[in-house]
């Protein structure tokens, strides 16, 4: 590793902390947790997008998290806690520290079980996790704990337990693993299922005819117990490939694949359209294997791309100790030659291949052109300046980390200091925020109120579809307009003081705004004078304490404000309320 780069990547993580902290009116640690998540999501890390950040512990109870999150799809919760330091220099923590860590989140997980937080405050950060993980708990099969720090961690990480039948595995992010990412790109190993080896199997398959330089395709049976069995050891590894794709698929486990399951089990080849898959390579038995039968004893890189459902809900009905004896699934495998390919066939796989639950993948390859190009326009087109020559910019990442990545290019500490007086980080955008912006304009607050990256793959789906204006320097500076226009709007409603929600605040007042007062928001004034006009301002206070009365009376007593922001009936309902004049 390299020390310098490190200390210089970790001052900048601190500095970013302490702006994002003093801006958001949130804690260093809220701070940490949230910035330190954003580079997680470039790094391709499911498990923590959309996180839910909070601040709890008790500390006599030796117990704490710092953000949770919930896959009904795969039936997994992952719960947060985070070792922030403010020290420029590299610390370390060591392997009895880490695990000390990831055990108060276990604490706080196995007191979820009982009636530990009977009496805590409803309102408190505490009592809405517990609520929240109570009413999932029936769901959840695995627990992943996921330690988060800008130290330097041992390699240990804690074997995994389990609390009943649910399985517990453990996790590090620490500041060498985001940097790796960020700094070397480094990739992870590809996904190694050793079917001989670890479960003593080979998996037949007919190759089918013909040859090519860019794919070999296999097609056959896969017993559904092993499909199971392989899924309960890898989770959401397997579908590492499509990073976003189980992000639109939230719903509950198909009731129509579970029926079959436990009760015609003997049916389900017919009545299931099966699994597409890839792998990098195979190892194939050479002494069993003949003419278009082969036995396969290992599969390296390998990804289910289409079919994920159907492989969750088998894993849940083993959970559930179904018997899967006669369960079988069809199985294309697609081993892709030519690297310079993968990605473009994965993505057709994704697109055009049939299950019984489409899950709906999103092209994000083809979505690179217009984030490149917001780049560029970002480096070349200036602020507006009053005096002199315009020299400041604002900075689009099109991957988290760019701008780090820049600063720590320039050759002296005075070119760095320069570089970032005219790319203030203040001024630094993601294409997730980027997103968050453009997607409330267009009123879908409930969208965005699900987190960034569910927000980011409906708004990849509408470049696709020609629905986001193409980039142009006009539509750049469009785009800066609806970010200041959202950061004044954020300013502004911090001010007030309302309290919880202050983000689904955000999200609604926004959209009611374009809405109802669009004409009034104008971009060249904004892109002009970098800032919204007085009689906007005004507006957005205005409708800011209306969105805030209809948070107070939602449609069911005592809900989840946050939960409820989620639903596009709470958007509906505003609008109504809003025409009828009764906020």
């Amino acid at each position: 590793m390299d020390i310098e780069q490190m200390k210089d990547f970790n001052s900048e993580i601190i500095e970013e902390v302490n702006t994002y902290a003093e801006n958001e009116k949130l804690t260093s640690l809220e701070a940490f947790t949230k910035i330190f998540l954003s580079y997680l999501a470039d790094a391709g890390e499911t498990r923590t997008a959309d996180a839910e950040i909070l601040s709890y512990k008790k500390k006599s109870d030796n117990m704490r998290i710092n953000g949770y999150s919930f896959s009904a799809y795969f039936n997994t919760l992952t719960l947060l806690v985070c070792d922030y330091s403010r020290d420029l220099e590299i610390n370390k923590i060591g392997k009895t520290e880490a695990e000390k860590q990831l055990k108060q989140a276990l604490r706080f997980f196995k007191n979820c079980k009982t009636d530990y937080f009977s009496d805590a405050e409803e309102a408190s950060n505490g009592y809405r996790a517990f609520q929240f993980i109570k009413e999932n708990m029936s769901q959840i099969d695995t627990v992943h704990i996921i330690l988060l720090t800008n130290k330097v961690a041992t390699l240990n990480i804690p074997q995994d337990s389990a609390v009943d039948k649910i399985i517990i595995k453990y996790d590090v992010w620490d500041l060498d693993r985001v940097w790796q990412t960020v700094f070397t790109k480094k990739v992870a190993e590809p996904l190694v299922i050793r079917l001989k080896n670890k479960y003593d199997t080979k998996l037949p398959l007919i190759k089918v005819g013909g040859d090519n330089e860019i794919y070999d395709c296999y097609v056959g049976i896969i017993a559904g117990k092993l499909l199971a069995s392989i899924y309960k050891d890898e989770g959401q590894k397997l579908i590492e490939k499509n990073v976003r794709s189980y992000l639109q698929a939230q719903g509950k486990v198909n009731r129509g694949i579970r029926a079959t399951l436990s009760n015609e089990p003997e049916m389900f080849m017919a009545y299931n359209n099966g699994i597409s898959t890839i792998a990098e390579k195979i190892t194939i038995d050479d002494e069993r294997s003949k003419d278009n039968m082969v036995y396969i004893n290992e599969l390296s890189g390998w990804q289910i791309v289409n079919g994920g459902q159907t492989t969750a809900s088998i894993a849940r009905a083993l959970h559930e100790k179904t018997d899967l004896s006669n369960v079988y699934v069809q199985m294309k495998l697609t081993v892709i030659k030519n690297a310079e390919k993968f990605d473009e066939i994965i993505s057709n796989i994704s697109k055009y291949a049939n299950s019984q639950n489409e899950i709906k993948m999103s092209d994000f390859s083809a979505n690179d052109d217009y984030h490149i190009a917001m780049a560029q326009y970002s480096r070349s087109v200036y602020i507006p300046s009053e005096k002199g020559k315009a020299a400041y910019r604002w900075f689009y990442e099109r991957a988290r980390g760019q701008y780090a990545v820049e600063v720590n290019r320039q050759p002296t500490a005075g070119d760095k200091n320069k570089f970032k007086e005219f790319n203030d980080p203040k001024k630094k955008i993601s294409k997730t925020v980027v997103a968050k912006c453009l997607m409330l304009w267009r009123k879908q607050p409930h969208i965005v109120a699900k987190g960034l990256e569910t927000n980011f793959v409906e708004f990849s789906e509408l470049i696709k579809k020609g629905e986001i204006a193409k980039p142009t320097e006009e539509s750049y500076k469009s785009m800066i307009a609806k970010v200041i226009l959202f950061n004044e709007c954020d300013k502004i409603i911090a001010g007030l003081k309302f309290g919880d929600w202050k983000a689904q605040q955000n999200c609604y007042t926004i959209a009611l705004l374009s809405e109802y007062f669009g004409d009034m928001v104008d971009d060249a004034y904004i892109w002009q004078n970098q800032r919204i006009s007085p009689e906007v301002a005004l507006k957005i206070e205005e409708l800011s304490y209306k969105v805030w009365t209809h948070f107070m009376k939602p449609e069911t007593k005592g809900v989840n404000v946050g939960q409820w922001c989620k639903k596009e009936s709470c958007w509906i309902l505003l609008k109504e309320r809003y025409e009828a004049n009764k906020l």
